[in-house]
């Protein structure tokens, strides 16, 4: 994938903190999201990036039929 400036990004898997705070949660509902819609307040530790280094299995699934669409749309 390419950046802004047109240079090709590196694909990391790096961790981020999310802080959602007492403000954000209640301009949330004032927007007319429910409790479920929403984070709580409080701070969430999370991985950016590593859906695919957790399931490899999604993505080979995903070449396979990328290579079958490729050979049946030739016919």
């Amino acid at each position: 994938m390419k950046n802004e400036k047109g240079e090709e990004s590196k694909s990391t898997c790096e961790e981020m903190e999310l802080v959602i705070t007492q403000e954000d949660y209640e301009a949330g509902l004032r927007r007319g999201w429910t409790d479920d819609d929403m984070l709580k307040p409080g701070r969430y530790k999370m991985k950016s990036g590593g859906f695919l280094k957790r399931h490899p299995e999604l993505k080979l699934e995903e070449k396979k039929r990328a290579k079958e669409r490729k050979r049946h749309s030739t016919h």
